[in-house]
C-alpha cells in the first residue's frame, strides 16, 4: 500500500496505526464495492487466532475483501479486548504481507438489552473506535420496537459523525417466529430504517429475523433462511438503499449462499465454522456440525487441535455446564494452549480455513473485487 491508498484509511485507523502498511479501510467501501459488482462481503467471527491465517492468505490470493469481526459476547468469552483483536488482525495481514488486499475491522452484535445498557455500550463502542474497528453493529433487537429505534438513534451518532459502516437490527436473530419477537416484516423495517433516517442516522446494513440462528444445528434442526421474505424487506428499504446483513451462514449450503446476492444480501456472517476448524471438529459439507443424539460433537483426529486438548476442552465443558453449544466459551481459558501448539496443528488448521475461505469467497461472488473497493475510499 502506497502512501497516497494509506491516507484513504479511516482517520481513527491512522491514528491508532501510524506505521502499518495494511489496507484497513471503511467497511463502507467494501459493502458498496460488492453491490456494484453484485456481490457479498463474507464477515468472519473471530474466537480465536487459529483460523485467521488461513483467511487472510485466502483474501490475498482471491482479492476477496473480508471483515473480520468480533461481537461484544464474543469479547466476553475470547481472550480479546477490542484493542487486542484489531491489533491482532493488522498484525497478522502484516506479517503475511497484505498490502493491497482492503478489509474492515468491525464490532459485530454491539448489544444492548435494556435502556440502562446504552451508557455502558456507548464507552465499549468508543473503546472500538479507538482500537481502529472501521464498522459497528448496534443490536437493540431484544427491546421493543419503539425502544430499539430510540437507543440505536442514540449510540449511531458518533459513527455517523465520522461517517464509518453502520449496521442496525431488527427483529432478534433466531427467535421463534409466531410471536412478538417473530420474523422481520417489511413494513416494520420501513418505519425503522425511515425513522432512523429522519434522526439523521442512514445504516448501511439492516440485520433481520429472517429464520437463522446462530451456532450449531443439533439434531433434526435445519437450516431455514427465509429468502423470500428477506426479498421483500430489501425491497420495503430501498428508498434509503440499504442493504441487509445475513447473521447464522454456517450450517448453509454453497449453492443457497450463492443465492443470498439476489434477495439484497450483501455482508454474511460466518462465525462457528471457523470454531469448527480449529476444534477440528467433523462437519457436513454445508459446515454444520455432526453430533451425536446426546449433542456431543465428533472430533476428526486428523483435523484442528490434538486429540488430547480435544478431550481436556470435552472434560471441561463437563465440569463448568458449557457443553453443546456452550463450547464456546472454552476459547478464554484455553487459549495460552491454542496459541502454543506446535507448526504442524497449526499449519492443518490454516491450509483447513484457507479452503473453506476460498469456498465462501467463490460462493459470494467477491473474488477480485479488491481493486473495486478503492473507488469508493
Amino acid at each position: 500500500m502506497n502512501r497516497k491508498m494509506a491516507d484513504k484509511r479511516p482517520e481513527n485507523v491512522k491514528k491508532k496505526f501510524p506505521n502499518s502498511v495494511v489496507p484497513l479501510v471503511n467497511a463502507q467501501s467494501l459493502i458498496k464495492a460488492a453491490r456494484k459488482n453484485n456481490a457479498m462481503i463474507m464477515a468472519t467471527n473471530i474466537r480465536c487466532r487459529l483460523p485467521v491465517e488461513g483467511i487472510v492468505l485466502a483474501s490475498m490470493a482471491s482479492r476477496a475483501p473480508v471483515m473480520y469481526e468480533i461481537a461484544k459476547s464474543e469479547l466476553g468469552y475470547t481472550e480479546f479486548t477490542p484493542e487486542s483483536f484489531a491489533a491482532f488482525i493488522v498484525e497478522e495481514n502484516e506479517r503475511l504481507g497484505n498490502t493491497t488486499v482492503p478489509f474492515a475491522v468491525h464490532g459485530d452484535h454491539i448489544t444492548v438489552k435494556k435502556p440502562e445498557e446504552v451508557e455502558s455500550v456507548r464507552r465499549l463502542m468508543a473503546l472500538e473506535m479507538e482500537a481502529g474497528f472501521t464498522s459497528f453493529a448496534i443490536d437493540a433487537s431484544h427491546m421493543e420496537n419503539d425502544k430499539n429505534l430510540a437507543a440505536t438513534s442514540e449510540l449511531a451518532k458518533p459513527i455517523i459523525e465520522v461517517g464509518l459502516n453502520l449496521e442496525v437490527e431488527l427483529g432478534e436473530i433466531g427467535a421463534k417466529s409466531g410471536s412478538s419477537e417473530g420474523f422481520t416484516q417489511p413494513e416494520e423495517a420501513k418505519w425503522f430504517i425511515g425513522e432512523l433516517d429522519k434522526r439523521g442516522i442512514r445504516p448501511n446494513l439492516l440485520a433481520i429475523n429472517n429464520g437463522s440462528i446462530h451456532g450449531t444445528y443439533f439434531g433434526t434442526s435445519q437450516e431455514g433462511i427465509q429468502l423470500d421474505l428477506t426479498r421483500a424487506i430489501w425491497e420495503a428499504i430501498q428508498p434509503w438503499e440499504v442493504d441487509i446483513a445475513q447473521h447464522g451462514i454456517t450450517g448453509t449450503s454453497l449453492d443457497k449462499i450463492s443465492s443470498f446476492i439476489r434477495y439484497g444480501i450483501r455482508k454474511g456472517n460466518v462465525g462457528t465454522l471457523w470454531q469448527n476448524i480449529a476444534f477440528g471438529l467433523a462437519m457436513n459439507q454445508n459446515g454444520n456440525c455432526i453430533t451425536t443424539p446426546d449433542k456431543e460433537y465428533v472430533k476428526r483426529p486428523y483435523r484442528g487441535i490434538p486429540d488430547e486438548l480435544w478431550g481436556d476442552i470435552v472434560a471441561w465443558g463437563v465440569e463448568t455446564g458449557n457443553s453443546g453449544g456452550n463450547i464456546k466459551k472454552a476459547n478464554a481459558p484455553f487459549a495460552p494452549l491454542f496459541n502454543a501448539l506446535p507448526i504442524a496443528y497449526k499449519r492443518r488448521i490454516t491450509e483447513h480455513a484457507y479452503e473453506e475461505a476460498i469456498r465462501l469467497f467463490e460462493a459470494t461472488h467477491s473474488v477480485g473485487i479488491a481493486e473495486s473497493v478503492w473507488e469508493f475510499l
